[in-house]
């Protein structure tokens, strides 16, 4: 290892401090991230870096940013709390500091990466307050790879501002996401319905793609209330969520936009794919033997942007037409333009 630089080491504590408002600032998890792993590499150059979160009742420790080489191999990875480097950081709340030719007592090997490559590895906990957070990974990889001793304690202490940044996005994302989050169901409420559909809708005025919307309603939800009580109607509303979470794509978006109504926004949808979207669903709801006897079903109405509408409300009129329109032909049905 080198020798340490005292100089060296205040300019970088001075760094930091110049970091901090720009770190501070940064509104997602995402961009926190971006911008910590920007500021360190200016004080502290480094080969890869990563974050790992510690996750309540987990075993391992989940990585949720990583930078430099092997990254996908990194985020798709899972270092065992017991014995692993990162975990042993994380039960002692200490700093390890491995050098390319240390012992690699307990060290976690990244899958799919290679073995015998040199690296040197610091890795320091995240704390916010009592409460660890994870850990900070800093590595340089190669021949020759070290850290001197006053980077080590820079990248110490640029961990005690990750924290505090890492903290504060991941409590701002929690209420941003409560704000948008049903409360009941647990999906996507009414407000993020219309701020997700319209910002669908802009991608479709810029590039063309088009957008599906399916606007669903429980069939005689009322009486199931009347009938068995509000527990149980909440519990029957919790289970068609769930379904709907089941039979949509991973990138559409589910929404529950007030009582009995739910939504799906599907973009990059034709009408072809749409419509067979909105049968699947009603016929899923049919089968999945939901509710009071087991007969919940219910009715969907579709409209396709650009085709029938640019706007949310114009979409959304002329989706929720079809559904009236299917609740009044019988229900238990999906009505669309095809």
């Amino acid at each position: 290892m080198e020798h340490s630089d005292p100089l060296r080491l205040t300019r970088g504590l001075e760094s930091i401090i110049d970091a901090a408002a720009s770190i501070l600032a940064e509104g997602s998890l995402e961009s926190t991230f971006d911008e910590m792993a920007r500021a360190l590499e200016t004080i502290v150059p480094f080969t890869s870096l990563a974050v790992y979160s510690l996750q309540d009742g987990s075993a391992t420790l989940q990585p949720v940013f990583a930078v430099g080489r092997y990254v996908e191999e990194t985020l798709a990875g899972r270092p065992p709390i017991q014995g692993s480097i990162a975990g042993r950081v994380v039960l002692t709340r200490m700093l390890v500091h491995l050098e390319a030719d240390a012992s690699r007592e307990a060290i976690y090997q990244v899958p799919d990466t290679p073995e015998d490559e040199p690296e040197a590895l610091v890795c320091t906990p995240l704390i916010a307050g009592s409460r660890v957070l994870g850990t900070l990974n800093v590595w340089r990889e190669g021949a020759g790879a070290e850290f001197a001793a006053e980077e080590v304690e820079l990248i110490q202490r640029f961990a005690t501002l990750a924290a505090l940044a890492y903290d504060n996005a991941h409590q701002r994302e929690r209420l941003s996401l409560q704000a948008r989050t049903d409360e009941l169901t647990g999906l996507y409420n009414r407000r993020h319905f219309h701020e997700r559909l319209g910002a669908e809708l802009a991608r479709v005025r810029r590039s063309g793609e088009p957008v599906a919307l399916l606007l669903l309603d429980v069939d005689d939800f009322k009486a199931v209330n009347d009938v068995h009580g509000h527990p149980v109607g909440d519990a029957v509303l919790c289970a068609f969520a769930a379904l709907l979470r089941e039979e949509v794509r991973g990138a559409d978006v589910v929404c529950r936009t007030g009582g009995e109504e739910f939504a799906v926004i599907l973009p990059s949808t034709d009408e072809a794919e749409a419509d067979a979207a909105a049968h699947r669903l009603v016929a899923a709801v049919r089968e999945g033997r939901i509710g009071p006897g087991a007969g919940l079903t219910a009715s969907v109405g579709l409209a396709i942007a650009p085709a029938e509408g640019d706007t949310v409300a114009t979409l959304f009129r002329a989706a929720d037409d079809r559904l009236l329109a299917a609740k009044a032909q019988g229900k238990d049905r999906a009505l669309t333009g095809r």
